[in-house]
C-alpha cells in the first residue's frame, strides 16, 4: 500500500478474523489496511476446531481445500461439566 492511497476500512487484529475479513474485502474491491501489534507473525501450537459453518466461510474465502490438506479431523471427544462436576466418556465421532 502506497502513502497517500486511500483506505476504504481500516482491521485492527491480524488474527484468523482479521485476516479473513481482509482477504473477503479484497475479493470484493474493498481496499483495507490490517493493523497488528506483533511485529512478527507467530505460532503458539493451539488447536482450532472447525465445524460446518465454518468450512463453509472457508470454502467462500477460497483457502479450505488448502487447509483440507493437513487438517486432522477429531476421532474422539470427551465432555468436561465444570459447572456439574461431571465429566462424560469419551465419545467416538
Amino acid at each position: 500500500m502506497e502513502y497517500g492511497e486511500e483506505i476504504d476500512i481500516i482491521i485492527v487484529g491480524g488474527g484468523i478474523c482479521g485476516l479473513a475479513t481482509a482477504l473477503a474485502l479484497h475479493r470484493k474491491g474493498i481496499k483495507s489496511l490490517v493493523l497488528e501489534r506483533s511485529e512478527t507473525l507467530r505460532e503458539t501450537g493451539a488447536a482450532i476446531g472447525i465445524h460446518t459453518n465454518g468450512w463453509r466461510a472457508l470454502d467462500q474465502l477460497g483457502v479450505a481445500s488448502k487447509l483440507r490438506q493437513t487438517a486432522l479431523p477429531i476421532q474422539r471427544q470427551r465432555d468436561i461439566w465444570l459447572y456439574r462436576n461431571k465429566e462424560e466418556t469419551i465419545k467416538p465421532l
